[in-house]
């Protein structure tokens, strides 16, 4: 045996909807494009779920409302501008929840900002936009759905995305692996203080979720060589992530809290 990977063979058919999370209010930060907080979006419309997405990127996040809405129906999709190092704005989403939808149900952390850089030449800029980002963002809106939830009375879901740098080690990404690793032990904490008001707190590891914009950053170079590491010698959709949130965020997991699984097809 070759052990080449056959990646169309391993390809995935998409899955339908199934109304896992009908009449559910959901948050998801960083969810105006085509990655993992787009597809979470559009996965939690198709399970039935009202959607209020957030990203730092106003005029997308205004052209991701008007695209779902047209595909989705009037009233089920809004969306804010929100950079979620600003408490102001972190708070203008939620409240937009509050306002639309009467409340939240589920929050997913999608928020993260990447970068590659040696430690030993790491500025303390890039290390301070990384973590502000990537595990004080998370931390932030945390604890908005914390409070919130806790104050609504009925439970809810957080899912937070980390990453399986969490894990492991990989050159150039100290900032990140550390911001991802902290997104871990915050999730865990979390979990224990949320779970007696029925709150479940837990969070998703991917390896490589291929899409634009991170072809856009990434090298060919490095993109062929972490995948060519999967087991199933592709890189994830990033659909592929947003229905193991969906998991997270439904019934099926009911007893599960504090935990982080990882979405990816290589072991450590």
């Amino acid at each position: 045996m070759s052990g080449v990977v056959d990646a169309d063979r391993t390809a995935a058919s998409y899955v339908a909807g199934h109304g896992l999370l009908d009449g559910r209010t959901a948050v998801v930060t960083a969810a105006a494009g085509t990655g993992i907080g787009g597809a979470t979006a559009r996965r939690f419309l198709e399970e039935g779920a009202r959607v209020v997405v957030g990203d730092v990127h106003a005029r997308r996040t205004k052209e991701t409302v008007a695209r779902l809405t047209e595909e989705f129906g009037a009233g089920r999709v809004h969306g804010t501008a929100c950079d979620v190092t600003d408490e102001a704005q972190v708070k203008a989403l939620f409240d937009l929840a509050e306002r639309h939808h009467g409340g939240l149900d589920i929050v997913v952390n999608n928020a993260g900002l990447g970068g590659t850089a040696l430690l030993a030449d790491m500025t303390d800029d890039q290390w301070d936009t990384v973590l502000g980002t990537t595990l004080t963002g998370t931390f932030r809106c945390t604890r908005a759905a914390l409070r919130r939830l806790r104050a609504a009375g009925r439970g809810g879901i957080v899912v937070n995305n980390a990453s399986v740098l969490g894990w492991r080690a990989q050159p150039g990404q100290a900032h990140y692996a550390a911001a991802k690793a902290g997104v871990m032990a915050l999730t865990r904490c979390a979990a224990l203080e949320a779970a007696p008001d029925g709150v479940r707190v837990n969070a998703v590891a991917p390896s490589i979720a291929l899409h634009p914009h991170l072809a856009k950053v990434t090298s060919g170079g490095l993109l062929d060589e972490l995948t060519a590491r999967e087991a199933f010698g592709r890189a994830a959709e990033p659909w592929e992530v947003a229905n193991v949130i969906v998991f997270l965020a439904c019934g099926y997991s009911s007893y599960m809290t504090g935990e982080t699984v990882s979405v990816s097809s290589r072991h450590p």
